[in-house]
């Protein structure tokens, strides 16, 4: 009978415990109470029931079941789907695109600093900054203690700035444990390196069971009947590479097996084996260097690997870490001397145009004492522009100083805005320099890093070059196996006795112990591509990468002999150029006077107010040209001893490794007392031969104190874990900078004069004049001319040396627990 389409019901099928199927209605309340339906009722159910009762209806629906879900997510037909459940109007989960611009979630919530949230200082709004007199050590303190990401000063503001662009490659405290603990191919640690030589222990157990019909009578049955064996196998094994590229290993085996054959010694037997295994490469990966240099051989990858997987290259590959690490060093101090000569220079600059503007101003009033006696208003026209001048350099300036002050707080990681002003309390030295260039030239050859760097890379070269003869020849290792098997009817047993054999296997660990039965082989293995064509394809690469990294050390070499001679060419350039400034404003102050006391003299010579202004810009225009020039003259001083690698030595700062998990302190204290106990090696010769010379001049380990300067486990934390620094010293005296104002020439206020200090910024008058008055302002200051006992040359190094390190990557340390950085000061004997 066909169903109407109104009458038509949804079939759900129902499985019970017995292979029945029931089906349910959706509209049918009274076969929901009763919570099934009965087989009476629908004759099909009962015909469904009867075919899958049987075992090969039952298999064939669970291989259609298997099918139906590995088959999901597999291109299908695009015939819409209907369901049972849901509201089919629901398109709430639909997306119509697969990617798009997110936000993950973080799983260590971020906590932007609270302090860049203070608004920066600008022009108009300088009343409330304090000045803080700073020396360029404690700039330079300030900067290594807090930075556990190195930043310099030429890639801000770039669009290729690495730490906004790719932060993967920028340079920070982290990088040289990152190196020792990297495990990728061709860049891997030591710990990596050493990993190889790990044993290796790999245990397996499994059970089974096989029902296999006979079609011939083997095994005691007849054909037809079955083969009923159970199984289980367990195997131990430890594998591990030695120094000298040899392999020794243990292997334990025990194989269990239950069956129907009916002439078997016992109906379940347990059938193992202890085994022990030597491998010993002769030719190609033979040796500890070889070992040393590349890793085990059975570990590498044919035309993959290579040969740089030793503990020496991985060594080496560290080594370079630090050298990066002491570059990036080394550039952000002679960034921080840098920005700190280019402050001093912006004040004193500002200096400058302040007096100037005074100076005009006043020579305007005098103009304006004139007005009755019939004074063209020509030059006093010219003098209220050049006032405009003056007033427009004087915020230019402002700003260059503020822009100064902010990059150099970027780099001595300070918050923009704190209420302080950073004033040098410092000065550029006045001495000539002379020098001897070849001391100086040797200093650079001995000091520079990227030479360093660059025997480094030769070094590797050579040991890979020496590796990769050693894999030119055939493959020939010594095999050696020993096994001593066991037999029995059970694994455990108190006794051997089995009422059968006069040996006895009750036991199978017993009959192992006997040690009758044994198993040995001794043999060799031999392997060679005909013509070795990768291999000799490998040393011709090693030697001719070898010759070029020889010759770009010879190159380097050259460079840096013509990075000296343009860093002393500059010096010179701009000490001539200070010594001309000296001489024009010794010029431009004589002209001045005079044309100053022709103006005083009352004369009506009118032709003579324009030259009075324009000696004024004139004895300006030399002031500062002088100040730039000695400025320049300090920051050629700075990139010499950059040029020669001396940046970190001049400032008295060494680089360390940071401090270990206290744990690893104690196991390389039993490591050092066993060598201190051992006896003397007589022999003349050091086999591997060694490839250390010593400690860079950088290192503290150079220093000749064989005290750290720290206690393992007792350096002094703050509240949230990281390493405390040195105080920095008390700030000098502060005092308020006046604000700003803008110069309006008609708003007829008088003048406001302001003090003038020595070390600090001048701040901007609020000058508005008056043309019907006479004005007293103070003379104008000398030009400054810096004090030559300051001379940074020519001082002492600091009595405390300042130590910045990288993070130790001895035996991590604990989850949580944040990474020591910043500078520590030590007690240091004067030089």
């Amino acid at each position: 009978m066909r169903h109407q389409p109104d009458k038509a019901m949804e079939w759900l099928v129902k499985t019970t415990s017995d292979g029945e199927l029931w089906p349910s209605q959706a509209g049918s309340d009274q076969n929901r109470m009763a919570g099934r339906w009965n087989s009476t009722t629908f004759p099909a159910v009962q015909e469904a029931n009867r075919v899958i009762a049987s075992p090969r209806s039952r298999t064939t629906v669970v291989l259609l079941l298997m099918a139906a879900l590995l088959s999901q997510g597999c291109a299908g037909p695009t015939a819409r789907l209907q369901y049972l459940v849901g509201d089919p109007q629901s398109l709430s989960h639909y997306e119509d695109v697969a990617t798009s611009i997110e936000y993950p979630i973080e799983e260590e919530p971020h906590q932007t600093a609270p302090e860049l949230f203070h608004k920066p200082r600008s022009i108009r709004d300088m009343s409330k900054v304090k000045h803080r007199l700073v020396t360029l050590d404690e700039c330079v303190r300030s900067a290594l203690a807090r930075s556990a990401i190195l930043t310099d000063d030429g890639s801000f503001l770039s669009p290729a700035n690495p730490l906004l662009a790719n932060p993967s490659r920028v340079t920070s405290v982290y990088d040289t444990a990152i190196q020792e603990t990297s495990f990728l191919f061709g860049n891997r640690g030591p710990e990596a390196a050493l990993a190889d030589f790990d044993a290796l222990f790999t245990n397996s157990i499994q059970w089974g069971r096989s029902e296999d019909p006979q079609n011939s009578p083997f095994f005691n049955l007849n054909a037809g009947q079955t083969l009923t064996d159970e199984t289980a196998q367990w195997s131990s094994r430890i594998e591990k590479p030695l120094a000298n590229s040899g392999t020794f290993s243990v292997q334990h085996d025990w194989n269990y097996s239950q069956n129907n054959v009916s002439n078997r010694l016992f109906p379940s037997a347990y059938t193992g084996f202890v085994q022990a295994e030597y491998r010993q490469p002769l030719l190609a990966g033979s040796g500890t260097e070889f070992t040393r240099i590349a890793g085990p051989i059975g570990q590498n990858l044919r035309g993959v690997s290579g040969v740089s997987q030793g503990v020496l290259i991985s060594r080496i590959n560290s080594d370079i870490s630090t050298i990066d690490f002491e570059q990036n060093v080394m550039t952000v101090v002679r960034d921080v001397e840098n920005r700190y000569w280019d402050l001093y220079l912006a004040l004193r600059l500002y200096d400058s145009e302040i007096e100037t503007f005074k100076d005009l101003l006043n020579f305007w009033n005098q103009l304006n004492l004139r007005r009755e006696s019939d004074t063209p208003a020509g030059p006093r026209e010219q003098a209220r522009a050049r006032i405009y001048e003056a007033d427009a350099r004087i915020k230019g300036s402002l700003a260059d100083i503020l822009d100064h002050e902010a990059r150099l707080r970027r780099l001595m990681g300070l918050p923009l805005s704190d209420g302080e002003f950073l004033t040098p309390s410092e000065h550029p030295s006045e001495a000539r320099l002379q020098v001897d260039w070849q001391k100086t030239l040797t200093d650079a050859l001995a000091h520079r890093p990227e030479l360093r760097r660059q025997k480094w890379e030769i070094k590797s070269l050579e040991l890979q070059l020496k590796a990769s003869e050693n894999l030119a020849r055939p493959r020939l290792d010594l095999v050696s196996q020993y096994r001593v098997n066991g037999f029995g009817d059970q694994l455990f047993g108190n006794e051997d006795d089995d009422g059968i054999t006069d040996i006895g296997y009750h036991s199978a660990y017993e009959s192992i112990t006997q040690g009758f039965n044994t198993t040995w082989n001794l043999g060799l293995s031999f392997s060679m591509p005909i013509g070795l064509r990768l291999a000799r394809a490998q040393i011709r690469n090693y030697e001719l990468r070898l010759a070029k990294s020889r010759a770009v050390l010879s190159r380097q070499e050259a460079d840096i002999a013509y990075e000296l001679n343009t860093s002393l060419l500059n010096m010179d350039r701009w000490y001539e150029l200070a010594e001309s400034s000296t001489k024009r404003i010794e010029a431009a102050v004589s002209a001045h006077e005079a044309f100053e006391a022709r103006l005083n003299s009352r004369s009506r010579d009118y032709s003579q107010l324009g030259q009075v202004l324009d000696a004024k810009i004139n004895r300006r225009d030399a002031e500062q040209s002088y100040l730039r020039s000695i400025v320049e003259y300090n920051k050629g001083l700075v990139d010499l001893e950059f040029r020669k690698g001396t940046t970190l030595a001049s400032h008295a700062i060494s680089l360390a490794e940071g401090e270990w998990n206290p744990k690893a302190y104690e196991d390389a204290r039993r490591r050092g007392e066993a060598i201190s106990h051992g006896l003397e090696n007589t022999k003349l010769q050091t086999e591997p031969m060694e490839f250390v010379a010593g400690p860079a001049p950088s290192a503290w380990e150079a220093q000749g104190n064989a005290n750290r300067p720290h206690v393992a486990g007792m350096t002094t934390e703050s509240t949230n874990g990281a390493m405390q620094v040195p105080p920095v010293p008390e700030n000098a005296p502060l005092r308020s900078i006046p604000e700003s104002k803008v110069f309006e020439p008609d708003a007829g206020v008088p003048v406001e004069p302001a003090p003038q200090f020595r070390n600090e910024p001048t701040p901007m008058p609020r000058i508005v004049p008056d043309p019907d008055s006479q004005l007293e302002l103070p003379l104008p200051q000398e030009p400054v001319i810096p004090n030559p006992s300051n001379d940074r040359v020519t001082r002492l190094p600091p009595e405390t040396a300042t130590r910045i390190g990288w993070v130790g990557a001895k035996k991590a340390r604990k989850p949580g627990r944040a990474i020591p950085l910043g500078a520590i000061p030590v007690e240091r004997s004067n030089p």
